[in-house]
């Protein structure tokens, strides 16, 4: 006699309430087991997404250029999707056609062979074909037979090697599509939005990396373009400067000539004509004299640039009081005082600071207010640099003009407000900046211009 089913059972009642529980919990098992079976599936594909993603980021921070990043991208989907084409379309410049790549993969390029050289002779406008379509849509599309697609031109070349499915996708930079990338498949596929959607994230990323391409495109052609300019105003200034210095020389022996025989005219002739003749032999004269004291000033200005510019060590104290004593009778005659703080030793060129110095000090002597001229002078060290200071409790400059005043022959006043050629400011500024600072003017607290000048320590500049 054969044993029971169940051993311990002791009924048919008991056999069935047993084999109920068992089917239940193999049912129980089973959907277990499915479910299981279903989210290592998921976490399967959500490891392959972000392996995709973390390669075009990679690629996207890597590549050398679009072409490789692109590359990258494309043989990635392939890998990840088992389509065996991928190629990438971009919009042509004038943002209406889409024109193909040399970025491919192919599987078999033996066997698709023609559907490459025929895409490669192919343009889409939008909605035309499959990347017409993502232009028209800015959306990933999904094609399930290409050849039963009555919108798309490739499909004798696709039936001639298998292809079949078709899925594209965007690539975004913010709104606009600047490109589309296509895979074909030789199975007929339904849509996978999973893989859509992942297309979505990959074109904004690609998007972005067009993007930046385009900026330091932009950036090296602009940068060629300022050092094209930069190079023909160099060229310019020089060719502006030896004018003026040549002009200037040239001009100085017959300005000369001219001013010696009206100086005699005046002399010998003066008040034995009428009183007419006498103001216009005035006139030349003063004339002459301008003249002379314009053409002196542009000959200092161009020999300012053009002398070799000697660095040694220099007492700007010592600089300061020669420049005070060339200045001593336009001083002496303005009643103007002078307080001098301690100034540092520097690297420089000792003749062009003096003359820094002559300039700034006569000027601040020169546009005096109603009150006895009070100068100061003084320095003080910021970050290894030395920031000189010679203020003034003069007439002021207004704010708008604090620029203009360094310019050549830039004056604020009449000739017969203040004597002067408009070119001492602007010679301050070459000089400062042949060593390397630059200079500007605040107001004077109290009304009054301070002139500052930053000049290097020692350390920075090389001494000869």
């Amino acid at each position: 006699m054969s044993e029971p089913l169940i051993r311990g059972a002791e009924s048919d009642d008991d056999v069935d309430a047993l084999r109920a529980r068992w089917t239940r919990e193999r049912k129980a098992r089973l959907a277990a087991e499915g479910i299981a079976e279903k989210a290592t599936r998921e976490l399967y594909d959500r490891k392959g997404d972000l392996e995709l993603l973390e390669a075009v980021a990679n690629a996207s921070n890597a590549a050398k250029d679009v072409r490789s990043a692109l590359k990258v991208l494309v043989d990635a989907v392939c890998e990840r999707s088992g389509w065996p084409i991928g190629h990438v379309f971009l919009l042509s410049r004038d943002g209406e056609t889409m024109v193909p790549t040399g970025v491919w993969h192919l599987d078999d390029p033996e066997r698709f062979a023609g559907f490459k050289r025929i895409t490669e002779a192919s343009t889409f406008t939008s909605g035309i074909g499959v990347p017409g379509k993502v232009l028209e849509s800015r959306a990933p599309i999904w094609i399930k037979d290409a050849k039963a697609e009555p919108n798309f031109p490739r499909a004798q070349a696709a039936e001639g090697v298998g292809v079949n499915a078709a899925f594209a996708f965007p690539i975004m930079i913010e709104e606009s599509v600047v490109g589309a990338v296509e895979f074909f498949s030789p199975l007929v596929a339904e849509p996978d939005d999973r893989l859509l959607g992942l297309a979505a994230q990959v074109g904004t990323q690609l998007g972005r990396v067009i993007e930046r391409d385009r900026h330091t495109r932009e950036i090296a052609r602009r940068a060629e373009e300022l050092s094209r300019y930069s190079t023909e105003l160099e060229h310019a200034n020089d060719e502006l400067k030896e004018f003026a210095y040549v002009a200037s020389h040239d001009l100085t022996e017959p300005l000369r000539t001219i001013a010696g025989f009206v100086q005699l005219l005046k002399q010998r002739y003066e008040g034995q004509l009428d009183e007419s003749a006498d103001e216009f032999i005035g006139f030349i004269v003063d004339g002459t004299e301008r003249m002379q004291a314009l053409i002196e000033g542009l000959l200092s200005y161009s020999r300012t640039g053009r002398s070799e510019l000697v660095t040694t060590r220099v007492d700007l104290n010592d600089t300061l009081n020669r420049a005070i004593g060339v200045l001593a009778a336009s001083i002496s005659k303005a009643e103007a005082e002078i307080e001098m703080g301690e100034l540092p030793v520097v690297a420089g060129d000792a003749a062009q600071l003096s003359r820094l110095f002559e300039n700034l000090i006569s000027n601040a002597v020169k546009f005096r207010a109603d009150k006895k001229p009070v100068v100061k002078i003084g320095a003080i060290e910021k970050g290894g640099a030395w920031h000189l200071f010679v203020s003034d409790n003069g007439i002021g400059i207004d704010e708008r003009h604090r620029e203009r005043i360094f310019n050549v022959f830039e004056r604020l006043h009449g000739a017969g407000e203040y004597q002067g050629t408009g070119i001492g400011l602007s010679i301050c500024k070459k000089v400062v900046e042949r060593h390397g600072g630059r200079i500007w003017v605040e107001k004077t607290a109290g009304g009054g211009s301070t002139f500052m000048f930053v000049l290097p320590g020692l350390g920075e500049a090389a001494i000869s």
